[in-house]
């Protein structure tokens, strides 16, 4: 009897609860219609614009969208990325301008579709995939708190829902993972991380969104189509926002500052060995261990082929 009044009492609660969460989610919404609202509301409002939602490959029902936004990301940067996706499109589904994140959508359905089966993926934030699933997502996320759109930014503290998906989970210590900085009458900084996808004069392109750089910069005469380059930045304009540059590292890049000798990491192979003065830690990281392994082999086929001489002579 205990039981069923215990069990009674905690549905009371929690539909009580769901229903000012969907009063809150759905006065904000209306407040501003031509702004997109964060995952919490999209948890929690019985009304959606469409039933279906394409993630990756896979098609996913409401239900199983749903179920997707109620599981806690626990590390996994498949979920980081298709709980941001899921916002977004969402967003865009009830009419809202993609412009300004339909390249950034489309990068994290490629990677997804990158997957076999269902999400979630269980994708570590420190591997190659992962690191690309959280940087979109951080960058999707901006774009769902209102960020990336004119007039729509948020309060300097966001809500809880955002506040527990974006920090602790986007940004592992043990990753050095792209963020979005929200202080109190400070800028919007974006940081964004990813390979070059078109070079135009001083602008950038990286994830289909425009990054402007000072003419000045001394990056651009060394960047490349390709490059991996790690920037930080302020969201700007009027109709498809453009970042500019504060901050521009090209990861794949070494430059000697005594003789400005470039040395560039093409991320394919190993037959491009670094000179003495670059660092060129992604290439040490990547290529020590599979030099050494082949060293081995080596010496294993030439003490083999030894064998096999000495066995004829015999």
């Amino acid at each position: 009897m205990f039981k069923k009044r215990y069990l009674f009492y905690l549905a009371l609660l929690l539909t009580s609860a769901l229903s000012l969460s969907v009063a809150i989610g759905q006065t904000a919404a209306q407040d501003n219609p031509n702004c997109p609202v964060g995952q919490g509301y999209w948890k929690n409002t019985p009304s959606w614009p469409i039933t279906t939602i394409m993630l990756g490959n896979q098609t996913y029902t409401q239900v199983e969208v749903l179920i997707l936004l109620n599981t806690p990301p626990a590390g996994d940067a498949s979920l980081i990325l298709a709980h941001q996706l899921i916002t977004a499109k969402l967003n865009l589904a009830k009419g809202l301008d993609a412009s300004v994140v339909s390249g950034v959508i489309a990068q994290g359905d490629a990677v997804l579709a990158g997957f076999t089966g269902r999400l979630p993926y269980n994708v570590p934030p420190s591997d190659t995939a992962g690191q690309t699933m959280v940087n979109l997502g951080t960058i999707l996320d901006s774009y769902n708190q209102g960020q990336l759109t004119v007039g729509c930014s948020m309060p300097a503290t966001p809500n809880p829902e955002a506040t527990q998906e974006s920090t602790p989970e986007a940004t592992p210590e043990s990753t050095p993972i792209p963020e979005v900085t929200v202080e109190p009458g400070s800028p919007v900084i974006i940081v964004i991380e990813g390979p070059v996808q078109a070079i135009n004069i001083n602008i950038i392109t990286i994830y289909n969104i425009n990054i402007q750089l000072d003419p000045n910069d001394p990056n651009l005469k060394i960047i490349k189509v390709g490059d991996i380059v790690h920037i930080e930045g302020t969201p700007t304009g009027t109709g498809n926002v453009i970042i500019i540059a504060v901050t521009v590292i090209i990861i794949n890049v070494d430059v000697n500052p005594t003789t400005g000798d470039v040395w560039r990491d093409d991320n394919k192979n190993c037959a491009n060995p670094p000179p003495p003065w670059a660092p060129a830690h992604g290439w040490h990281r990547r290529c020590d261990n599979q030099n050494n392994n082949q060293g081995n082999d080596d010496k294993h086929n030439k003490k083999h082929n030894n064998e096999d001489d000495q066995g004829e002579d015999d």
